[in-house]
């Protein structure tokens, strides 16, 4: 992610700048608060999977948050799909499913940053996969940056 982006992300009155941004032309009040809706929660996603902070209980617990929070977006994804007279259904992205866990996530990190600045707008669905993507990831590394081994058994 591009240092001017982070800038963005991190300033509240940038990221607000970012998600009215994303507001569809000629909008309904109720598109654009559904768009309003997903795309604060896509900065708060990108807020948590480029925040660094050099703990490894610390990272762990964003992990944790992360996927916490991408699986909440998920859980809420379908019925604004269908405020939005969108079909549902999760558009799985299928680029860097071979890298490791964090390198999945800085790499789905930029790929959800590209898609809140696109010019072009974006179907929920096609959100979903990257957000779908980035949960799993953060979930692998929060397991790959716990120190809990499974007790042996009898």
């Amino acid at each position: 992610m591009d240092d001017d982006l982070r800038q963005w992300l991190f300033d509240p009155g940038d990221a607000h700048r970012l998600v009215l941004a994303r507001r569809p032309p000629d909008a309904s009040a109720m598109t654009s608060v559904v768009s309003d809706v997903v795309w604060h929660d896509v900065v708060h996603l990108l807020r948590w999977s480029s925040a660094t902070t050099g703990s490894t209980d610390v990272d762990a617990a964003r992990w944790w948050r992360l996927a916490a929070a991408c699986a909440d977006l998920l859980r809420r994804l379908p019925a604004l799909c269908d405020e939005l007279g969108e079909p549902w259904g999760v558009t799985a992205p299928v680029d860097g499913a071979d890298l490791p866990a964090t390198a999945q996530v800085a790499f789905t990190t930029v790929r959800l940053a590209g898609l809140l600045r696109a010019r072009e707008p974006v179907p929920l669905r096609r959100l979903a996969g990257e957000v779908d993507v980035l949960g799993a990831a953060a979930i692998s590394a929060y397991a790959r940056a716990s120190s809990w081994v499974v007790p042996e058994r009898p």
